[in-house]
């Protein structure tokens, strides 16, 4: 028996996945304050999982509902709010993340990123749970954490490519490269969140 990654898992998953996330979107979108107790410890997650600086992470997410607000009408007719909002804060923190490594004001040294990650499980349980992934996570190259992070709030492969700007067939790529650098940085553990299943 070989192992094999999917992130989007078997067919019937893939399905009931869909279903539910129909079904959570429109729950969501009865009133501002379903979407935000819904999609904001997503949103959190999804940031702090990939972000050299948390504070900066809380900033972005702070913005992304803002944006999410002004936006509103736009929302209500929108089948995926969370690809929305994943797509408009990873823009955002892609820019801030620049601006602030142009100033030096991004952790770079152990200590200084031990710290953040500290500060990160404070902010979000799900990131207190599994501060060894998140560390390592951090510790992929770009394009490779925002992949999975984007798995680990349980984007499909399509979403993903939606939400990053890419083809389906390159986040599959990435996927691959991450998990296998993950593998070996957390002892061959499996990745939270993210599908296994064995085949012949």
């Amino acid at each position: 028996m070989t192992s094999r990654i999917h992130p989007d898992g078997d067919q019937g998953a893939k399905a009931r996945l869909s279903m539910e996330r129909g079904a959570e979107a429109r729950l969501s979108m009865e009133s501002q304050e379903a979407f935000f107790t819904l999609y904001w410890p997503r949103l959190v997650r999804f940031l702090l999982t990939q972000a050299s600086n948390s504070s900066l992470a809380d900033d972005v997410a702070g913005d992304t509902f803002l944006k999410a607000w002004v936006n509103w009408d736009m929302l209500l007719g929108c089948e995926r709010p969370d690809s929305w909002l994943f797509k408009v804060a990873i823009r955002q923190l892609r820019r801030e993340e620049h601006h602030a490594r142009l100033r030096g004001s991004l952790a770079e040294d152990p200590i200084a990123l031990m710290a953040d990650i500290q500060q990160a499980a404070v902010m979000d349980e799900w990131v207190a749970d599994n501060l060894t992934l998140t560390a390592a996570v951090r510790t992929l190259p770009r394009r490779q954490a925002e992949v999975i992070a984007c798995a680990l709030v349980s984007c499909t492969t399509r979403e993903t490519a939606e939400i990053l700007g890419m083809s389906e067939g390159t986040v599959r790529s990435h996927m691959c490269l991450a998990l296998g650098k993950l593998r070996v940085l957390l002892n061959d553990a499996d990745v939270p969140g993210v599908a296994r299943r064995d085949t012949e």
